[in-house]
């Protein structure tokens, strides 16, 4: 499925972009030394300047909810979806969906992997996350 193109403030592009290109791209503090998410030009603990930072992929999941009710019509078909909670490996903390696996098979703590889907946007991608099948 294609999805509908994000509809976030132009701070998150290089993100989107990054996506678009199967890699998962974060704002990055070097004086901290840590990824921050959501997107904003400096970092919220130092007031430094952030760069752009290519991360692994890979993480845990936290929490999730399986949404049975589409909160737009642009997910109507694809009921029930998992919307979740996800922390990298690097630290960050990222809302998105987990696909490819039965809600039921879920777990707190269960490894997830990056996974890059098309959008309606020809330049502009999405991060969702699978389960991890190395682990």
């Amino acid at each position: 499925m294609i999805r509908p193109a994000p509809r976030r403030g132009r701070d998150e592009t290089p993100h989107w972009m990054a996506a678009r290109t199967g890699r998962l791209l974060l704002p990055y503090c070097e004086h901290c030394r840590r990824f921050e998410w959501p997107a904003r030009p400096t970092c919220a603990a130092c007031a430094a300047p952030l760069v752009w930072r290519e991360c692994a992929g890979t993480g845990t999941l936290l929490t999730w909810s399986v949404v049975h009710r589409a909160a737009s019509p642009d997910w109507s078909g694809e009921t029930p979806y998992v919307v979740a909670m996800i922390e990298l490996d690097e630290g960050a903390r990222l809302m998105s969906n987990v696909v490819e696996c039965e809600p039921a098979q879920l777990a707190c703590g269960q490894r997830v992997r990056a996974r890059f889907v098309e959008t309606t946007d020809p330049e502009l991608g999405l991060v969702v996350f699978a389960p991890d099948p190395a682990r």
